[in-house]
């Protein structure tokens, strides 16, 4: 996608998301010599029936927009007035879209450990659900392999397999598997599957006979043409063009919708990860990012091993969410886990009974002090487990020191280091109802901090109305303006957490700490399994307060330069503040006894003002 020749020309920019039940517009002006978000819309999603057409649903929230702002933004046929004069029009049109389930896909490679699990990454950071991942060792029979393929029917299939050069056997088996499957689209009768091989480019022509005419078949480079490297770009890139031409274009409406844009249309979660990126690389950070809805639980990171290049990762917690796959967080984190984090008892019986409420009432908000208590907890386990998938995914690559040859890799283990790493991450940022619509800014900040348990220092921020998507696809038009809303008006900072690693005696000191606040020096020692709340703000053009502080860790504890060694940084505040974290790393809640599990937690919810309380 090319970035237009004269971007610095655009100055009112209207961007949409449409999901898969809201379609989300925002107006963004460029004001006093910067861009800022000044009016947002929304309306609900158009693509199934009675209205079959995505563009009324565009075409509503827009109308709102023009309500607000009073900007005259379509003529009289629906259209768009382009470029914008005066009070009226837009200079640029751009949307995301996940209506209609979003991308679908399947991969398929050849070691599930090895070019499987590139695929799978290419995929899943083009903003793909990845439904299945075939490989000739994932101990399933042909016949199974070819009645899974045929019975998800995805949008599209990604095949990898090999090293360029080596052996091509193993990746014309799994073309011959697709072949056999025979599969059909998920959405349009009409045209044929999209497949794309991006495997050992010797073994090109032979899955070019063996697929024939039944798939529509795309070759690119290779996603792994030496064992030391990913190529994932290439890959990437198809699976845009082809989500655009395929499957885009089989959605009722959206061949208009694509005439309307500037831009092409994205698939959300990868316009959410290109926001991630970007602000990675501006700002030289390293970020972390998790998107909790109702069905699926999306964690982005941009991490830099070993200070090198940086590097990109996505996963789909498919079966973590807040509503509809609620009952599946609470069976996989069981009820002791969620248990952990609730500072009264509850009946066993009343909880379940409350899941399946929120399952079968998938809209329905907390009603009471309890309910909200109980709904966060669960929230903090589906984030930890999605935490934990993600960091058991973005790993450095594997088979790497292993023989050059795939049929060699066959019986080796498939180990690979994470390269998430806590005490390196510089900012952690949550989006998703639970996390943007919390009651009080510091129940976000506390579930992400239980639920990810930052090391050092760590900034924390919260999507404020979910316009991520839309930034992301902005960054491929007006990157500044990208930029400068989503640090002005998309994200709200909610201050820092400073948090040593290492563990203490019960009440033993675990670090000093001196803060030069705007209203004050603060000194003191945090002791182990206690929290601190200090006041640093925001400042009146949306940025946060800093201040300078010196944290001196004890001998065995680290903040981030090692053991025992001090750290003097400058800090940023937020709506929160600045929070101190005395519960060790690793945190674990079950050394203590229930009454001081109970009465630990009531203390630290109180320092940090997270409930009123007195109502429990």
């Amino acid at each position: 996608m090319a970035k237009f020749e004269n971007s610095d020309d655009i100055k009112i920019i209207v961007a949409t998301d449409c999901g898969s039940t809201t379609t989300k517009a925002i107006l963004i002006e460029y004001t006093n010599g910067e861009y800022r978000l000044t009016t947002r819309g929304e309306a609900p999603t158009t693509v199934e029936a009675p209205f079959e057409d995505v563009t009324m649903g565009v075409l509503n929230a827009v109308a709102e927009l023009e309500e607000l702002s009073g900007r005259k933004l379509l003529d009289g046929n629906g259209k768009f007035i382009s470029p914008a004069n005066g009070k009226d029009g837009t200079d640029v049109f751009i949307s995301t879209s996940s209506a209609g389930g979003g991308l679908q896909m399947m991969v398929a490679g050849v070691v599930r450990s090895m070019t499987a699990e590139s695929a799978e990454r290419a995929a899943l950071g083009a903003g793909a659900i990845v439904m299945d991942v075939i490989a000739s060792n994932d101990k399933r029979l042909p016949h199974q392999q070819i009645e899974r393929i045929r019975q998800l029917r995805p949008d599209m299939i990604l095949l990898s397999g090999g090293i360029d050069g080596g052996t091509t056997t193993h990746v014309v088996e799994i073309a011959e598997l697709i072949a056999a499957a025979d599969p059909r689209p998920r959405l349009g009768s009409s045209y044929k599957l999209p497949v794309i091989y991006a495997g050992n480019k010797d073994a090109a022509e032979n899955v070019k006979e063996t697929l024939g005419d039944k798939v529509d078949l795309k070759i690119v480079d290779n996603l792994r043409p030496v064992l030391e490297r990913e190529n994932l770009l290439p890959a990437r890139e198809e699976i845009h063009e082809l989500f655009m031409e395929h499957v885009m274009a089989q959605a009722p409406g959206y061949k208009k919708l694509m005439d309307w844009s500037d831009a092409p249309i994205m698939p959300t979660p990868g316009a959410v990860g290109l926001i991630i990126q970007t602000i990675a690389e501006q700002y030289g950070i390293e970020a972390l990012g998790v998107d909790i809805g109702g069905a699926t639980t999306d964690v982005f990171s941009v991490f830099r091993p070993d200070g090198k290049e940086a590097v990109f990762n996505r996963t789909v917690s498919a079966n973590l969410g807040m509503s509809y796959s609620i009952s599946n967080v609470f069976a996989e984190a069981t009820l002791p886990k969620v248990m952990r984090w609730v500072p009264f008892k509850m009946d066993e019986r009343d909880l379940r009974n409350r899941v399946k409420n929120k399952m079968i009432r998938p809209t329905t908000i907390p009603q009471s002090m309890e309910e909200l208590i109980f709904e966060q907890a669960i929230a903090k386990e589906a984030l930890r487990l999605a935490h934990i998938q993600h960091k058991s995914f973005a790993t450095v690559l594997k088979g790497v020191q292993q023989q050059r040859t795939i049929a060699d890799a066959f019986e080796q283990s498939s180990s690979g280091s994470s390269i998430v790493n806590m005490m390196t991450l510089d900012m952690l940022i949550g989006s998703g109802g639970v996390l943007s619509h919390a009651p009080r800014r510091q129940q976000s900040a506390l579930m992400m901090i239980d639920a990810f348990s930052p090391e050092g220092i760590t900034r924390l921020a919260v999507d404020s109305i979910f316009m991520m998507p839309q930034l992301g696809v902005l960054t491929e038009v007006q990157p500044k303006a990208a930029t400068e809303v989503f640090e002005k008006d998309c994200l709200i900072h909610l201050g820092t957490c400073i948090a040593p690693v290492g563990v203490a005696k019960k009440g033993g000191p675990s670090m000093k700490y001196t803060i030069e606040l705007p209203s004050g020096t603060v000194t003191g020692t945090l002791n182990h399994l206690e929290m601190k709340k200090f006041e640093l703000g925001v400042q009146e053009n949306g940025l946060p307060e800093t201040a300078k502080a010196t944290f001196e860790p004890e001998k065995n504890f680290d903040v981030g330069a090692g053991k025992g060694i001090p750290v003097t940084k400058e800090i940023h505040g937020g709506v929160v503040g600045i929070i101190l974290d005395g519960r060790g790393r690793p945190f674990d809640l079950s050394t203590l006894s229930e009454d001081d599990r109970v009465s630990y937690l009531k203390k630290w919810m109180t320092e940090l003002d997270i409930y009123p309380m007195e109502k429990l």
